[in-house]
């Protein structure tokens, strides 16, 4: 599977807030990161499960919508605005970096 094709199953599986189909392209060892700090948002497999599992529970109109997409060695790069996240009205622009190997996604570092 390509890089391409490995966010494309993210994206969608966001979009359907699809746990199962989402945690199907994580690496055990995901690590998602504030781009900002360097900070460590969440560390594994399992937290990030229930991150996702509780944002798709509370945003029943959850939804991406990409700007633009470039894709450079190994990474995704990511620009897009969120929709209904967390039963939110508001628009929230972000860049999202991600990095795959072996067909996993295995680091999100996430700009706002």
């Amino acid at each position: 599977m390509t890089i391409e094709q490995v966010i494309g199953k993210q994206m969608l599986a966001f979009d359907n807030r699809d746990i199962e189909s989402m945690m199907a392209v994580f690496n055990n060892d995901i690590k998602i990161i504030s781009f900002s700090d360097n900070k460590i948002l969440i560390d594994g497999f399992e937290e990030c499960e229930k991150m996702y599992s509780d944002l798709f529970k509370h945003s029943p109109k959850l939804y991406a919508e990409v700007i633009n997409t470039i894709i450079f060695e190994n990474k995704a790069i990511v620009h897009e605005f969120i929709f209904g996240r967390n039963g939110s009205d508001k628009k929230v622009e972000q860049v999202i970096i991600f990095e795959v190997e072996n067909e996993k996604i295995s680091k999100i570092s996430i700009i706002r």
